[in-house]
């Protein structure tokens, strides 16, 4: 072999090395690098969890009802004479709302008053006689059961003509008409609604086992849907009435509820959530509602754990998934039963990128 040919097998063996050895060294660098990579923190927000004595309560559906309310009608027919109310109008007890024809019983009343007189004049005719023993007891009695008879008949035209002359009962509200002047109306046709709206009832049925639970002047807060109000209008009340028997169909006791409604802003047949508060007070342990993970493998909530501290001195924080027993909703609170203790640290958002061990950092200025 020539000494060219050495030196240049020399040569290229040189530039093999340098080139595979660089490689080996980038590989060398590489492992190391990644066997001591660090990834950076994940940055969530948290909060840490806390004891708070709630009260217990129990959840039903109500409905609204007037303390009175009616179907004005009439008991005998006639034909419709004159109309005393508009359709939305108050009214007071005694005021005339409706009035029928009572052309016939005013004519038969002004009969019956004349045979009254009549009567009347008899009777005391026949007294005198009798005190002069003109006439026997017999014929006294006669007249005084005349008299009777013709008072009984004036009585029964004034019942007549009071059937057809419909006042409101009590004082209300009144809806909306159903009867027009000079419409025949048969007894008992409904002619308007007439309602009591303050205060109201809230009427509600709970399982049978909740009775103990339930005492008058119980308070109890009532809750409706309004126009204009987020999260519905919540009034205050008393239960005021408890069933006294329980339904043998469902196992349901109802009880009544009493509430102000000073403004007429609710009205009977509205739908209402009703919450009863009870007497037992519990110590829970509470965190956000956004703590808390639901799934249908179960619910969770992500522990902060310290775990030493790194060069500079800073804590170290790593996540770690704990399964919990979730209880009780109240706004944006939620009761935890069992997984969670009071000044666990919890993470409030950025969950989804968290896993069992992930290394953290708090910041609660950032939503996430």
């Amino acid at each position: 072999m020539s000494k060219q040919m050495k030196k240049m097998l020399i040569i290229m063996g040189i530039i093999f090395g340098v080139i595979f050895g660089w490689s080996g060294v980038k590989k060398v660098a590489f492992f190391y690098y990644m066997s001591h990579f660090t990834p950076p923190p994940v940055v969530v927000s948290a909060t840490t969890a806390v004891t708070k004595t709630w009260q217990s309560y129990l959840n039903a559906v109500g409905t609204l009802t007037a303390m009175n309310g009616v179907e004005i009608s009439t008991e005998a027919p006639g034909i419709a004479k004159e109309i005393h109310f508009e359709s939305g109008q108050f009214v007071h007890k005694g005021d005339l709302l409706v009035l029928l024809d009572t052309s016939v019983e005013q004519a038969e009343f002004k009969s019956s008053q004349a045979q009254l007189q009549l009567s009347q004049l008899n009777y005391e005719r026949h007294k005198t006689l009798l005190k002069r023993n003109v006439i026997s007891q017999s014929v006294l009695d006669a007249s005084f059961a005349e008299l009777k008879k013709a008072e009984a008949s004036v009585e029964g035209t004034l019942a007549r003509i009071r059937q057809k002359t419909i006042t409101a009962p009590f004082d209300g509200k009144i809806g909306i008409r159903q009867v027009n002047l000079g419409e025949y109306v048969p007894a008992g046709t409904p002619m308007v609604t007439l309602q009591s709206l303050n205060p109201l009832y809230v009427q509600f049925n709970l399982p049978e086992q909740y009775l103990p639970d339930l005492t008058l002047q119980q308070p109890a807060d009532i809750t409706v849907n309004l126009s204009g109000e987020k999260n519905g209008k919540s009034v205050a009340g008393v239960i005021t009435a408890i069933n006294s028997k329980v339904d043998q169909v469902t196992r349901n006791i109802m009880a009544q509820v009493t509430i102000p409604n000073a403004n007429l802003q609710l009205y009977p047949g509205m739908y209402a959530l009703v919450k009863i508060w009870l007497k037992e007070k519990k110590a829970l342990v509470i965190v956000p509602e956004t703590a808390v993970s639901f799934s249908l493998h179960g619910d969770a909530v992500y522990i902060i754990k310290q775990e030493g501290k790194d060069k500079k001195g800073h804590p170290i924080l790593n996540t770690y998934r704990q399964y919990v027993r979730v209880g009780e909703h109240r706004g944006s609170e939620v009761a935890i039963l069992d997984g969670l203790k009071a000044g666990d640290q919890v993470v409030t958002s950025g969950q989804l990128k968290l896993q069992n061990g992930t290394h953290i950092a708090i910041d609660n200025s950032v939503e996430l």
